[in-house]
């Protein structure tokens, strides 16, 4: 499923990238109708103003430029392996099938450009409707700032909103604060032996306890 992550993406003392923290500067792309509800402004722990919302096909370049500048551990974690992702994969992530996929970016405003620091995704599978498999990916840099679990609220808000009823995935054994963060958010976590060193992870979504 996911890795975690948070950290602070602060332009050079230099001034040659700022970091525009203004919320104008971050509402000013236009909004997915199908993910309006979820789309929304979330100040970090530093004061740092990040734009969660729906991905978008123009999201390629700062979706490659995410996935490119993640570590090879991230990418492990996130991907169950260390392997570096093909551009027609982060076409794929970006020119996503609405009708059975949906994706939360949250991005910061640099010089007035978009810079992205993670993502949320689910995926229904061949013939199912109601259940679809999640993942969340955060750059290193963010790594425990919170961003993680904005990200997945907004992705579970995301799936009920579209009539989803459960989300599954998997994530590392060792990959202690994904597991915390699943279980903080209502994922049942179990482990039967048919997934390698992977655990499982369940979230029914009819349930609002």
């Amino acid at each position: 499923m996911p890795t975690l992550g948070n950290g602070n993406t602060k332009g050079n003392t230099d001034g040659v990238e700022r970091l525009d923290t203004t919320a104008g500067a971050l509402t000013q792309c236009d909004s997915d109708p199908a993910a309006d509800a979820v789309r929304h402004v979330w100040k970090a722990k530093d004061g740092t103003l990040v734009l969660l919302r729906a991905i978008e096909p123009g999201d390629f370049e700062i979706e490659r430029d995410f996935v490119n500048a993640l570590s090879r551990s991230t990418r492990y974690m996130r991907l169950m392996s260390g392997r570096q992702p093909s551009l027609d994969e982060i076409h794929r992530w970006t020119h996503i099938d609405r009708q059975r996929e949906g994706a939360i970016v949250a991005v910061v405003s640099i010089d007035g450009r978009e810079q992205q620091i993670g993502v949320a995704r689910y995926a229904m599978e061949a013939g199912q409707h109601e259940v679809a498999e999640c993942a969340i990916g955060i750059s290193d840099a963010w790594h425990g700032q919170g961003l993680a679990s904005q990200l997945l609220g907004s992705l579970i808000d995301l799936a009920r909103r579209s009539g989803l009823k459960r989300l599954y995935g998997q994530t590392l054994a060792e990959n202690t604060a994904m597991v915390r963060l699943a279980r903080r958010w209502g994922f049942q976590v179990s482990f039967d032996g048919s997934s390698g060193p992977a655990l499982d992870l369940s979230l029914d979504l009819t349930s609002r306890e």
